[in-house]
């Protein structure tokens, strides 16, 4: 009899720890619910916060996404993880520690009204503070509060970023205060997104040769260095005449060790001739930067105009996948061969995924990119869309 009742006890115990979730699992909806929400919006959900227990409900109905979308809905996601996803792409160091810039602004609002993230890299708008609302004229108070851009400023371009160090420095909500213009301005005949802010022109148009607009192209869209583009078996016929074909009088050293890059950065260049940091971005002819050091190699390829060949698509390079032409004119066509790549997928990817889970993705974990680059585009290249998906993958956020 008391075996009997020990056995039935057992039983009842059994059902009871069935109906009821385990201290276990509870705790884990917790702490996978402030950490989704602290990864997304950027910040740590006050326990007394009504959104902890609805996206705790959620998790533990198998329903994270909506459970992200919570997240993501709140002011900080832009304020916050947007703005640090963008600001290293926007400056040659590649850090997030710059001020708000016309780069910066562009992600943040096409990431908000949930446009097609390709357009970017291509088109003509811009985000600016919304001078048309009486509260943002009442917040924001300073005359680089209306945003005028000036193209003949002189030397830098300090006085058009102003505008947007300004509402950085009153702490404007940027989730709310910006809006979209068109065209990006006034003074240019081929805008291209984010190639011909004030911000990348700053960073890769100011003096140099503009090669660095393409390295940094692919480096900060495609993921990927110029170093680990090289590619020897590319022809030379594109490379400028500034560039040594002997450095040193040995012509080995162009053979094996410039050429790799020359060739395919050389060819790919010329889709910014016509861009420059001094006195406005854009020109109307070639800048005098391609054309000079001309006597280093008098027989190198002159630039006359602003076409371009895209050369890197072989050996290591097949992996970008372009889907448009590889030969264009100007910044903007450029721009889509980038936009409409699987390399540039899958670096969103990469890159949304490092944002909201605080590291880079292990080796191991190329089909979890894979599968975001995959969601990303069916999404139609909707950002918001990419961080929610990123951030709920048992990689980011725990099983």
């Amino acid at each position: 009899m008391g075996n009997f009742n020990l056995i039935r006890f057992g039983a009842l115990t059994a059902y009871i720890a069935f109906l009821i979730p385990s201290n276990s699992a509870q705790a884990d909806s917790d702490a996978q619910a402030r950490r989704l929400f602290n990864r997304i919006a950027g910040y740590s959900l006050p326990s007394s916060d009504p959104r902890l227990s609805q996206m705790k409900t959620l998790i533990s109905q198998g329903r994270a996404l909506e459970a992200a979308k919570i997240a993501s809905s709140d002011d900080q996601f832009l304020n916050i993880t947007v703005r640090q996803f963008a600001a290293p792409l926007s400056n040659r160091a590649e850090t997030t520690r710059v001020p708000l810039n016309d780069f910066i602004a562009m992600f943040i609002g096409a990431t908000r009204d949930g446009l097609d993230s390709r357009r970017l890299l291509y088109d003509n708008f811009l985000y600016v503070g919304n001078y048309g609302d009486a509260a943002f004229r009442a917040a924001c108070t300073s005359v680089a509060c209306n945003y005028t851009p000036n193209p003949n400023n002189g030397v830098t371009t300090a006085r058009d970023l102003l505008h947007f160090t300004e509402m950085d420095r009153l702490g404007m909500n940027l989730a709310k205060s910006l809006v979209r213009i068109e065209p990006q301005r006034p003074d240019l005949a081929k805008p291209a997104g984010v190639f011909t802010t004030y911000a990348w022109s700053t960073a890769h148009y100011n003096m140099g040769t503009n090669r660095r607009s393409f390295e940094y192209a692919f480096r900060e869209f495609m993921c990927t260095s110029i170093q680990e583009m090289a590619d020897f078996s590319i022809p030379d016929d594109r490379v400028r005449q500034d560039v040594d074909r002997a450095p040193g009088g040995d012509a080995t050293t162009f053979q094996n060790v410039c050429l790799g890059c020359h060739a395919g950065m050389d060819a790919g260049a010329g889709a910014f001739a016509f861009l420059d940091n001094l006195e406005k971005i854009e020109g109307t002819t070639v800048q005098k930067k391609y054309l000079q050091n001309n006597t280093i190699f008098p027989n190198g390829y002159v630039t006359r105009d602003d076409t371009w060949e895209m050369r890197f698509t072989k050996n290591q390079n097949a992996e970008f996948q372009f889907r448009t032409p590889l030969s264009g004119k100007g910044p903007a066509e450029f721009g889509k061969l980038i936009a409409n790549s699987v390399g540039f997928s899958r670096c969103m990817a990469e890159r949304a995924f490092t944002r909201v889970c605080s590291r880079k993705p292990h080796s191991t974990e190329k089909p979890v990119i894979e599968t975001l680059k995959d969601k990303f585009e069916a999404s139609n290249y909707n950002l918001k869309s990419l961080f929610e998906a990123a951030a709920i993958t048992p990689a980011c956020l725990g099983n």
